[in-house]
């Protein structure tokens, strides 16, 4: 058995007899567990929801152009003037990129939504049956997800926002203007409705059949805007976006058209910026807290110290040193600290599961992106919270070796 860890635990438990005395040290021992539990609460809970903001977002952004994307030099996913061929060499070899989950080819061209009383612009979306849905099934409001298989399909799912604006609903006919060299008319059937609320992203966002798309641009069947690239939502996108852009430099044909790589990070960096800012908040918390508990801890081993300043003389006067007092001392801390990481976690895992499921705060989405503070668990980074925070606590605590090493046994025996 540690001998220190066992003198530190006959005095946690009563090591003097005045019960004035007891009772302070129990409350200096309640504060100072008290303010780790809080502390490191407060810490788990701010990262949960930024991790869980980082998610949400990140899911939402990639509604409209996935994680990555390849798209011809110069041009943006949205490209809908200079396409190339889908005929790629190393095209097979994305996915067996770690992180990687699926590429969908995709076409795109602007049109306008026209009623009596209104008119909006959006981009036409065209995906094949092979697109991965789950992001937009996962933002639907209404209806279904339209099968992109067979027949050309005319079903499109559009943003709710934009159904709200322009009286549209599930089931409704729209008619689309398509302006180039001429102008073309297309008539759509709105099959679903789905709602990111990304700023006005979604709104100018319509999912419909690739080939409408094709034939509306007079692209040949091979011919897209670009190829979308999904990667996981743990993966790191600029990461991945290094691993793509390497493979398209070292495996690219001569009969491969020319092609860079770019990141949804790099189409909406104000998202992004936001997201980081949002991670320097954490930080900050991180650095705040750990301190408030760290020095009230040192409040509380102080009075401890004071409670127990003849025990201290007497272990002195037996031989023990300076060093070994302090790690007594330290044991005592450390059951404090080590219980307040515990119950502080338990509390935090226990709001953001219940946030998590039935999402009970509510957030503007005008402003914040989302209808509720989303949460997500990272049980890595709450463990480096947890050890962190115990780390940085306890050589916070070091502070008090001082008033140990100056402890004198003859006068504390002759006070005793």
């Amino acid at each position: 058995m540690n001998i220190y860890r066992y003198i530190g635990g006959k005095i946690r438990r009563g090591g003097n007899d005045s019960a004035r005395s007891d009772r302070m040290g129990s409350v200096s021992s309640a504060i100072g567990l008290v303010s780790v539990a809080v502390s490191i609460f407060v810490i788990i809970v701010a990262v949960c929801v930024v991790l869980g903001f980082r998610s949400e977002i990140r899911s939402k952004a990639s509604l409209y152009m996935g994680s990555l994307a390849l798209v011809a030099p110069g041009q943006s996913p949205l490209n809908d003037q200079f396409p190339f061929t889908d005929s790629i060499s190393f095209l097979d070899r994305l996915d067996a990129i770690r992180g990687v989950e699926n590429h969908s080819r995709v076409a795109y061209c602007s049109g306008l939504l026209k009623t009596e009383d209104n008119i909006f612009g959006s981009h036409f979306k065209g995906v094949d049956s092979l697109y991965n849905f789950s992001n937009f099934a996962k933002n639907l409001s209404a209806g279904e997800i339209p099968v992109y298989s067979g027949r050309i399909s005319s079903d499109i799912v559009i943003a709710a926002r934009l159904a709200q604006q322009m009286g549209y609903g599930v089931g409704d006919e729209v008619t689309a203007y398509f302006i180039g060299d001429e102008v073309k008319v297309r008539k759509f059937k709105i099959c679903g409705l789905f709602d990111a609320q990304l700023e006005n992203l979604d709104v100018s966002t319509i999912l419909c059949d690739i080939r409408q798309v094709q034939r509306i641009n007079d692209w040949q069947k091979d011919e897209v805007s670009c190829i979308e690239i999904q990667i996981s939502d743990k993966a790191d996108i600029d990461s991945r976006l290094d691993a793509v852009s390497n493979l398209v430099y070292e495996q690219s044909e001569e009969s491969d058209p020319p092609l860079f790589v770019t990141s949804v990070k790099q189409l909406f960096p104000n998202l992004f910026d936001w997201l980081n800012l949002l991670d320097f908040n954490v930080v900050a918390i991180l650095i705040l807290m750990i301190v408030v508990a760290g020095f009230n801890m040192i409040s509380s081993l102080l009075i401890i110290l004071f409670r127990n300043i003849s025990s201290i003389g007497l272990l002195k006067a037996m031989g023990m040193t300076s060093g070994g007092v302090s790690k007594v001392f330290r044991s005592i801390a450390l059951n404090i600290v080590g219980k307040g990481l515990v119950i502080g976690t338990v509390l935090a895992l226990a709001l953001c599961a219940v946030q998590k499921h039935f999402k009970i705060l509510t957030l503007d989405p005008e402003n914040y992106f989302v209808k509720f503070v989303p949460i997500d668990f990272n049980f890595w980074y709450i463990l480096l919270a947890n050890a962190l925070a115990l780390v940085l606590i306890m050589l916070i605590l070091s502070l008090t070796s001082g008033f140990v090493a100056k402890v004198s046994p003859d006068k504390t025996m002759r006070a005793a």
